[in-house]
């Protein structure tokens, strides 16, 4: 950033927070049931504890919903798995199989190679479109 013809620099401490402990969130449940005006022992608290995770935020929609009367069953925080890396190697390998191909002229590999190349590109870009997401498990 410069300004009047000075060059500035923006210094940023970068700081890693520790995830709440269950503790924690049970203590923001306990809080959050006493201003909504909830009476929630201990083993309730204790079963909808894990649907926050470690989130006090989530805690908090937890009580109200529990509050409202709205049936709580699954965790609303979800675990994707990522399988970029194996996209990416198969498509590294049929492009590998195109060159081959054409190294060694052999008209098979290289048409295989390429058209398995541009299918996979295509797919890739297909699966990339956002549209209605699943949840791991649904």
């Amino acid at each position: 950033m410069s300004v009047n013809g000075e060059s500035r620099q923006l210094d940023i401490l970068e700081i890693e927070l520790e995830l709440p402990s269950d503790r924690h969130i049970r203590e923001v449940m306990e809080v959050e049931a006493q201003r909504q005006g909830l009476n929630i022992d201990k083993s309730r608290l204790a079963e909808l504890q894990p649907l926050a995770g470690r989130n006090p935020m989530l805690a908090r929609k937890i009580i109200k919903n529990e509050k409202l009367g709205l049936k709580q069953d699954k965790p609303e925080h979800t675990n994707y798995v990522v399988i970029m890396p194996i996209i990416i190697a198969a498509l590294m390998a049929f492009g590998i199989v195109r060159f081959i191909g054409m190294g060694t002229g052999n008209k098979g590999l290289y048409i295989t190679g390429g058209v398995c190349l541009v299918t996979g590109m295509a797919l890739k870009q297909l699966g990339s479109v956002k549209g209605a997401r699943k949840r791991l498990g649904q």
